[in-house]
């Protein structure tokens, strides 16, 4: 194979492992911060109350996280 080709190939794994670690970042504090601001414990409405609502807010906030970090 030739080198420039391989070298491409490592920059956008870099590339993409670097967008993924800010992904998980990003998810971390903004689940902290939706969790921080609402006076509901969501993770007991989401696995014992079975709340359905919950469940599709807090994977809405992750899918847009996603799709704004996917932009960049």
């Amino acid at each position: 194979m030739n080198r420039e080709l391989i070298v491409t190939y490592f920059i956008n794994f870099a590339y993409t492992l670097l967008r993924a670690v800010i992904y998980a970042i990003g998810c971390f504090f903004a689940w902290r911060a939706f969790d921080w601001l609402d006076k509901v414990d969501i993770r007991k409405e989401i696995t014992e109350n079975k709340n359905l609502g919950w469940a599709i807010i807090v994977a809405s906030l992750l899918l847009g996280l996603a799709y704004v970090i996917g932009q960049i």
